[in-house]
Formats: C-alpha cells, structure tokens, sequence
C-alpha cells in the first residue's frame, strides 16, 4: 500500500511540474501592428552605424517605437515613407529572448492597407540642437551604395530638436558650416515634401556656438 501511494504522489507531482512547464512558454497573441509614415533614427543592433529604422506600434501597445532591436518574421514588403501600413500580426512575448534584443518577437501574417497619409507640402521653423561630434550614417529608404556595392556610410550631424529627446542624423544643413568640437543650436526650416516623399533642414540662423570643454 505504501509503495502504490509513493508512485501515485510521483505521478500526481510528473503532471504537476509538466502543466507548470507549458504554462511557463512564450505567451501569444494576434494583434495589428501599424508602421508609420516617417521612419526613426538610430544605430543598428550590435553597430555604431545610425540609420532609419521603422517606427511602429501595436494594438496591444500604443506607444511607438523603433523596429531595430526586435525579432521579426515573415516580413518582406517595399516600404514608402509618406504611407501608413497596417499588419495582421503574431505577437510574441518571449521567455528567453537572445541577448541584447527584445524579448517581444512579432510574426507578420498579412497586410491589411497601405494608405498615403503625407498628401501635402509643408514647412515650419524649428531649433536644433547639434552635437560637437558627428555619427558615422547609412541611409535606407532608399538605400545607397558605394560603387563597390557596400553600404555608403557618411559623416553625419547628431541633433536634436530642443525641448524634445528626438536624436537624428542628419547628412546635411543647407547652409550650415558646421565645425567639429561646437555645440551649435541653430533656427531651422524644416521642409517636407509629400510627392515624391523628401525632406530638407535648411539653415535660418546660428543662435549660438560653444566650445566643448
């Protein structure tokens, strides 16, 4: 009798530990994924090369953030800038993620619209702040390439719109001279343009410039 009791808590205990172990898996779930119009700014995972990652957000959570450090699937379309997509997504919460990326992982199932949300010209006078280093730079949308076929990688500004947290590179300033070891904040006229999708930061003014100590 003591011997058909232990097998019995055993076996009670193997089920136990096993319905622990599948529960303890990666959670799942369908969701729609927007991309957005206008793409990020940001070096690539495991690379201090900045480029243009997508900015995205899912119906289970709003709040946008750069496609760049997140493992996708299944995901093979020609974005546009100026257009909005919407995605039937898997969304994937994962219980051991690989190192130094996200531990969301998303599946794409389908697209669902691609719809122009860019459809005019605009322009507005904002203050940038530029960093007294520049950032080594890769374009993406679209992609441009040395005549080798490598990735053509600039010298590019780091700046930041003032009162924000919103980093960019940028390859250029019209107008602007930039000198390496300033901090500069500059008044400039950013221009966008929705057909075909551009846009330009041409210098107004310089409203200051600083040595780095």
């Amino acid at each position: 009798m003591k011997k058909l009791s232990l097998f019995l808590s055993i076996a009670v205990i193997s089920v136990l530990l096993l319905s622990c172990t599948k529960n303890q898996g990666d959670k799942e779930k369908i969701v729609e994924m927007t991309i957005y119009p206008e793409t990020g700014h940001g070096a690539s995972i495991m690379s201090d090369i900045w480029t243009e990652p997508l900015v995205f957000s899912d119906s289970d959570d709003p709040q946008k953030s750069n496609l760049s450090s997140i493992i996708i699937e299944n995901f093979d379309f020609d974005y546009e800038r100026g257009y909005e997509y919407k995605y039937k997504v898997k969304k994937i919460w994962l219980k051991n993620p690989p190192q130094d990326v996200s531990s969301i992982k998303y599946i794409f199932i389908k697209q669902l619209s691609k719809t122009k949300v860019i459809i005019t010209d605009s322009e507005k006078n904002i203050q940038l702040l530029v960093s007294p280093e520049t950032v080594k730079f890769t374009p993406k949308f679209p992609k441009e390439l040395e005549s080798d076929g490598s990735l053509k990688i600039y010298n590019a500004l780091r700046v930041n719109e003032v009162n924000t947290n919103n980093w960019m590179a940028l390859k250029t300033i019209e107008g602007f001279d930039f000198e390496a070891g300033f901090t500069y904040t500059l008044n400039v006229k950013k221009t966008t343009t929705a057909e075909p999708y551009a846009v330009k930061y041409v210098l107004v003014s310089v409203l200051s410039k600083e040595k780095k100590n």
